[in-house]
């Protein structure tokens, strides 16, 4: 009897233990566990664990902006959420983003081995675009790579999934080169997401400094070639050091009294400068009023407006001026 007793024991020990074990292999009936890790996943700024339960439906090269090292620095995680329902593919839940309440739907998918994860469908895209191209986006600081959509593109552009939040876009691989720094927001409520954004690009301090440097260089270029008759004081390049006197001069000074100053605007690959502040320089020099067998030189000076003009060019990455 001893030994029944104790055969019949292990049976309820082992049936329980079956049970226990196709309960805990059984597929979810629902994606509510699934949600509730993704939500939970984006609330702690923790891309990894929320990409694990949950298919973008774009191929790995292209769930870039889906990483820790991107999402963790990004604004606007949500704050929170609370499930309401869970049906099927279908869950619903009221989630909390920089202080806004809004519900949500998620439309789940489920493998066929019964893994329910967050679908394609519920991935807003953030679409950036560059007016020129450029070698590579940067999103919250980190490098995206640009496509590379060949040289006859005017532009760069990039359509990536996001997970909810505020993503800070610039550029970056060009010393010359920078933008205006532009926010994209993936908000939980779509009526207010902001994910389209094109970015200006604009020449960096350094290039302007290096155009204002080779300007200087030519202005001192002009003015050390100044010569001694009006005939001759046309020079490439010189336009406001020139001098419009017919009769014979000598002993040509200029001198610098304001900088004038320029913009620099870009086409394809070229920037061009485009004057700006009129700037003020005065000649003085001496002019012939008498005859050349009896010369009587008189001293005279001008106030003129030295402009600016040319084209920068990037040779083997330095700049260079062109000018008319």
């Amino acid at each position: 009897m001893v030994i029944i007793a104790i055969a019949a024991g292990a049976a309820v020990v082992l049936a329980a233990a079956t049970v226990g074990l196709v309960l805990l292999f059984s597929p979810a009936a629902d994606g509510g566990q699934a949600a509730t890790t993704f939500y939970q996943a984006l609330k702690d700024g923790d891309a990894k664990k929320a990409l694990s339960v949950s298919d973008p439906g774009v191929p790995e090269n292209e769930a870039v902006l889906l990483q820790d090292n991107i999402y963790k620095a990004a604004g606007q995680h949500i704050d929170g959420f609370r499930i309401l329902e869970s049906k099927g593919e279908y869950v619903r839940a009221e989630v909390t983003q920089n202080g806004r309440k809004q519900e949500d739907i998620l439309m789940m998918t489920k493998s066929p081995d019964g893994e329910w994860k967050v679908g394609p469908k519920n991935f807003q895209k953030i679409r950036l675009s560059s007016n020129r191209p450029v070698k590579s986006f940067t999103v919250n600081g980190v490098d995206v790579a640009a496509p590379d959509s060949g040289s006859a593109s005017p532009d760069s552009q990039l359509l990536l999934p996001a997970f909810p939040g505020e993503y800070k876009l610039g550029i970056s691989g060009d010393k010359y080169a920078t933008v205006e720094e532009k926010k994209a927001l993936v908000s939980i409520d779509r009526r207010i997401s902001d994910t389209f954004q094109s970015l200006k690009v604009l020449p960096s301090q350094l290039l302007l400094d290096e155009t204002k440097a080779l300007l200087q260089k030519k202005r001192d270029t002009c003015i050390a070639s100044a010569s001694a008759t009006a005939r001759q004081s046309f020079s490439s390049g010189c336009s406001g050091f020139n001098l419009y006197e017919s009769r014979p001069t000598q002993n040509v000074k200029w001198t610098i009294d304001e900088e004038p100053t320029f913009t620099l605007s870009l086409s394809r690959d070229i920037w061009y400068i485009q004057p700006e502040g009129k700037g003020k320089a005065t000649v003085s020099y001496e002019v012939n009023r008498g005859t050349e067998a009896a010369p009587k030189w008189e001293p005279h000076s001008e106030v003129m407006e030295p402009r600016i003009s040319g084209e920068i060019h990037i040779v083997d990455g330095k700049a260079t001026l062109k000018d008319y």
